[in-house]
This record gives C-alpha cells, structure tokens and sequence, in this order.
C-alpha cells in the first residue's frame, strides 16, 4: 500500500481574515451579498443615487463627483456629510477658498460636533481666474493638498489601531475644487493622486474629490458625472455618468428628484 501523505492542516477563515488585515486587503473578503457590504461604503442619502452605487461611496477609496455648476454637486456633498455624522461619524470638509455656507449646511442637517472644516483664503470667482492670482491659488491649493494627506493618515492610523471611522478616524473626507481655476489643477503632478491612494487603500475612510471636470479616482472608487437639469426636470439631480471598475454603469441623463432640503 502506497505510505499516506500527511497533508498540513488548512487555515480557517479567521487566520485568513487576520493575514488579510495585517496586508489592509480585508476589504476584499466583504461579500456583497451580505449586510457587512453596506458598512464598506458611505452612503449619499439620495436613495436612487446610492442604488447605482451600489450602497454609496466605497470606504478605502478615491472618488469624484462633477459636474457644472448648479449641477447638484453640493447637494450630494451636503448629503453624504448630514448623513455620516447622523449615524455618529466624524467627517472632514477641506475648503481651500473658503466657499462652503454652513448656514444652508447646517439647515440640511450636518452635524458641525462631528466635522472638520479646513477652510483657506476667501477670494472671488472673478480674481482666481486671473493670471496673476495663480501664485496664489497654487499656494492654497498645495496647502489643501497637505491638509488632505494629514487627515487621511489620521482616518488610517485609526483603522489600524482597531478604533475605525466612528471612534476617532474619519468616515468621509472630502476636497471641493469646484472653484479652482483648472490651470491650476492641471499644475499638480498626477502622482499627487496615487500617493493620496496610497494613505487611504484599506481604510475606512471614504475620499470624494469635487471638481468640474473628473481629476483622478483609485480604481476602486466611483466617479459621478453630473449635468444641469433641464427647464423639464426643476429641482433635480441629472446623472450624466456613474463610472465605476472603469466601465460605464448607468445610462446617459438619469434625473434623480431631490428633496427640498437637498436643493
């Protein structure tokens, strides 16, 4: 009779799941089947939104919302923010030409106990399109950049420590360059973003960029792409794209009614 060969004795799903989180790869043993998927993204609170999305913004990653202006991109932004610190998140807002109204923000339900708000300069949308004035754009710009990276350490720290999003780190981080002159944007290496990817893979901490145009998202993040809403569709949101794994997810020209307090 053939000798029997001993075979080693097969980890179980804790080993595995310990080995996961040591190499911050845990994230991809979530199923999405399973209610622990929701706890992997932070959700807008615009219910049709969040269903193309499959939950919302996934946590760990970098994405983007743009658009125009009167696009919506502040209403998705008031949103996920209201929401995030309603289930008891702290949640960051960098603002490098201090253009955020906390006063429509706080009507819209954030709760300012819990938010970081790192505001810049104030200056007006005519002097940032001046030539002159891109020395000091470029100036905020790379200090919301540094601002950026900080608190993206600090939300990693956290989730390394075991404490994640709601004990310390941060659930949803967000940079708005709505008003940032494009030139100015173009002017940062590209490396910028990957390095931003880096800090924030693995974590619980979703980052969302706000732009006019798509910047840069990691390939797990989404990229909403919004256009103004038609003199038929008042009041509501108008999804141009929602581009996720790198393919087109939603049809052209999705119109997603808001609420009166997202408007």
């Amino acid at each position: 009779m053939p000798a029997a060969v001993a075979h080693p004795a097969r980890p179980d799903r804790s080993e595995i799941e310990s080995l996961l989180r040591l190499h911050k790869l845990d994230h991809t043993m979530v199923d999405r089947r399973s209610p622990m998927a929701d706890g992997r993204s932070v959700p807008t609170g615009i219910a049709d939104l969040d269903a193309r999305l499959e939950g919302g913004i996934p946590r760990g990653h970098l994405s983007e919302v743009t658009g125009p202006r009167s696009s919506g991109r502040l209403a998705i932004l008031v949103s996920a923010l209201a929401g995030a610190t309603a289930r008891g998140e702290t949640v960051a807002l960098v603002d490098p030409l201090d253009m955020f109204d906390p006063v429509s923000a706080a009507a819209a339900g954030i709760d300012f106990q819990r938010m970081l708000w790192v505001r810049g300069e104030a200056t007006s949308s005519a002097r940032v399109s001046l030539s002159c004035e891109y020395g000091t754009l470029q100036k905020a710009l790379d200090r919301a950049i540094k601002a950026l990276n900080l608190i993206l350490q600090a939300g990693s720290q956290a989730g390394q420590s075991g404490r994640g999003a709601e004990a310390g780190g941060f659930g949803l981080v967000v940079l708005d360059l709505t008003e940032v002159a494009p030139q100015a944007i173009q002017r940062l290496p590209y490396t910028t973003w990957l390095r931003l990817h880096r800090v924030i893979e693995g974590s619980d901490t979703a980052c969302v960029l706000m732009a006019n145009k798509p910047i840069a998202r990691s390939s797990g993040g989404v990229s909403v792409q919004l256009s103004r809403p038609t003199a038929r569709k008042p009041g509501a949101l108008c999804i141009a794209h929602v581009v996720r794994s790198r393919a087109m997810e939603v049809d052209q020209h999705v119109c997603v009614s808001l609420s009166a307090p997202a408007c």
